[in-house]
């Protein structure tokens, strides 16, 4: 299909991202995660027991336990197993929050923009820009917790695009595939007027996410921003750069990869080897997503 007006589409979708009553609620479960990512006291029973309430989040804890990077496999027998054994509190937390949020929205599996090629470029992000967190030699580290979130839900606006527009959703996935060789959002923009990056960050705000993560995904494609809590923003571009998965990356050509790195206090070297751990991980990242899309 063609877009007849974009500019009353264009209109009508920045409207409608602004009335908080038309977007998809955060699903009551996330909503316990993120009460729990507030509570300072929050212990690993009440998380077990949060997670424990849905049945598809216990499976995919189990499954993330028991990746043959960490060598446990069936060892791990319980979501209590995989959660101190494997993925610790946060990363637990932050995990589970990011695929309960998810359920929220509804979108094709199929395709470049379908949901099983966003989520298992999220997993790779959000991994990937956690370990990078952990390497940065800055006076403010970034913190790994949000590092996660920020790369989990870096691309949700596409998600939200093709779950409150499924027909325009549709056309832009098949120009996608035309255009391979197009950056997606020159393709969005030429298209709609709209990116996912200002379709996302209005959803992280309806749902009261943190500001550093509002931020991240607002500002991912442009990495020489330098506003309040950029180091997100920048995590999570390095880290598409590094991924180099088809149409993810960043877009700007104002801040070069090894000035990027610098700025976040990260040797090279460092870099490489994260990657390569998240690199082998991605099949099981796929495995988990196609148990999701199922």
């Amino acid at each position: 299909m063609e877009i007849v007006n974009k500019a009353e589409f264009n209109a009508s979708f920045r409207q409608q991202l602004q009335q908080t009553q038309q977007l998809p609620p955060l699903p009551e479960t996330a909503r316990k995660l993120l009460a729990l990512r507030n509570n300072e006291n929050a212990q690993l029973e009440e998380l077990v027991s949060v997670i424990e309430q849905d049945p598809s989040l216990t499976a995919q804890v189990l499954r993330y336990g028991r990746q043959s990077f960490y060598g446990y496999g069936d060892r791990i027998k319980s979501v209590g197993d995989s959660i101190a054994l494997v993925m610790g509190f946060n990363v637990a937390l932050h995990f589970c929050l990011g695929l309960a949020s998810g359920k929220a929205l509804l979108c094709t599996n199929n395709g470049p923009l379908g949901r099983t090629i966003i989520w298992q470029q999220a997993l790779a992000c959000a991994e990937l820009s956690q370990l990078l967190a952990a390497k940065c030699r800055i006076k403010d580290r970034p913190n790994g917790g949000i590092s996660y979130l920020s790369g989990l839900f870096h691309n949700f606006g596409y998600l939200l695009f093709g779950h409150l527009h499924p027909e325009e959703y549709a056309y832009l996935n098949k120009m996608v595939e035309r255009y391979p060789d197009t950056e997606i959002r020159a393709l969005e923009l030429h298209s709609f007027g709209i990116s996912h990056d200002m379709v996302g960050m209005e959803l992280m705000r309806a749902w009261e996410m943190p500001e550093e993560i509002i931020q991240a995904v607002a500002e991912h494609h442009f990495p020489d921003y330098d506003g309040e809590h950029a180091l997100y923003g920048k995590l999570v571009a390095l880290s598409n750069r590094l991924l180099k998965m088809p149409g993810m990356q960043d877009n700007s050509s104002q801040l070069p990869t090894e000035k990027l790195l610098a700025e976040l206090g990260i040797d090279k070297e460092k870099a490489k080897e994260v990657l390569e751990r998240v690199q082998s991980q991605q099949s099981e990242f796929m495995a988990m997503v196609k148990d999701m899309a199922a």
